[in-house]
């Protein structure tokens, strides 16, 4: 363990706090328990105008009443998401009944199906969290949200720096333990897998921690949530797959990568892990197999 710890570490030149690996004893467990497989997950239906196929609504508690995708286009031609179509356009409804859209630019698209509404900044009002890709620099993480009655983008990362490069949002939680909201994200999921963290600080996201040997995603699939933020000890950690699919470890930043756990499942995983409560998730392996992942604290 410890030596497979050791490959792990690596120095990401990007000016980051130290990311490697910490060598300590396991504080959690997780348990892989068979059970028997529910039935499938139904297709989504657009149920908004001009909504994108497969793409799915938000609904938000705080100024945004819901949120979708919208303006189908394949002017992107990459097709990581399952089909060719991409969303040129997000749109919201807000609690006060007024429809706000934002278009993007030719060479741009949202590279998404899930949008994730957050207040990240503490101000009472919903941030949406999304991937934006252009054409020829491929993925970005952007946040935006509705200001002085307009939607605008709030802050961004860097774009990877290639076209058909992308990241999957992985959620938000407080993962340096500074009582502040940030952001995780596993960039090009299917091509070495880089967790990274990032801090709101508009109009950027600041990466400040990453590690490797990740994945959240299949090319192809309309899953994305195969990783998970959990509650920790006074932070949030992060739960996914291994860059095979075959081994789901629990990550926490202590100012270094701590694996808390980790366990090898019976199969390649494939789709979600689906929440069934506080420290439990559902999952399925290639071959069919349903399982119930539990952590013990």
């Amino acid at each position: 363990m410890i030596n497979r710890w050791l490959r792990g570490c690596f120095d990401g030149g990007l000016g980051l706090a130290t990311v490697c690996l910490a060598c300590s004893a396991l504080a959690q467990g997780l348990t892989v328990v068979p059970v028997v497989a529910g039935p499938g997950a139904m297709p989504v239906a657009a149920v908004m105008p001009d909504q994108l196929p497969h793409s799915v609504l938000a609904r938000g508690g705080r100024d945004i009443a819901v949120a979708w995708l919208a303006a189908p286009t394949a002017r992107y031609a990459h097709g990581v998401l399952g089909d060719a179509l991409e969303a040129g356009a997000l749109v919201v409804e807000t609690r006060a009944g007024e429809r706000l859209r934002f278009d993007l630019p030719p060479q741009r698209v949202f590279e998404d199906l899930a949008l994730r509404l957050v207040d990240l900044d503490a101000d009472g009002r919903d941030e949406i969290v999304l991937v934006e890709s252009d054409l020829e620099r491929g993925a970005s993480l952007a946040v935006f949200g509705v200001v002085d009655g307009r939607l605008q983008r709030r802050a961004a990362s860097p774009f990877i720096g290639r076209a058909h490069r992308w990241l999957n949002p992985l959620g938000a939680g407080d993962f340096d333990g500074d009582g502040r909201l940030d952001l995780a994200a596993v960039v090009t999921p299917h091509l070495g897998g880089i967790l990274r963290l990032y801090r709101y600080a508009p109009p950027v996201l600041a990466a400040f921690a990453e590690t490797r040997d990740v994945s959240t995603h299949a090319i192809g699939s309309t899953a994305l949530a195969m990783g998970q933020v959990v509650d920790g000890e006074g932070r949030a950690w992060v739960l996914l797959p291994d860059q095979a699919h075959r081994r789901l470890r629990l990550l926490a930043w202590e100012g270094v990568w701590r694996e808390r756990a980790a366990v090898d499942l019976p199969g390649r995983l494939v789709g979600a892990l689906v929440a069934q409560g506080r420290d439990r998730w559902r999952g399925q392996t290639e071959g069919g197999e349903a399982f119930e992942l539990r952590l013990a604290r």
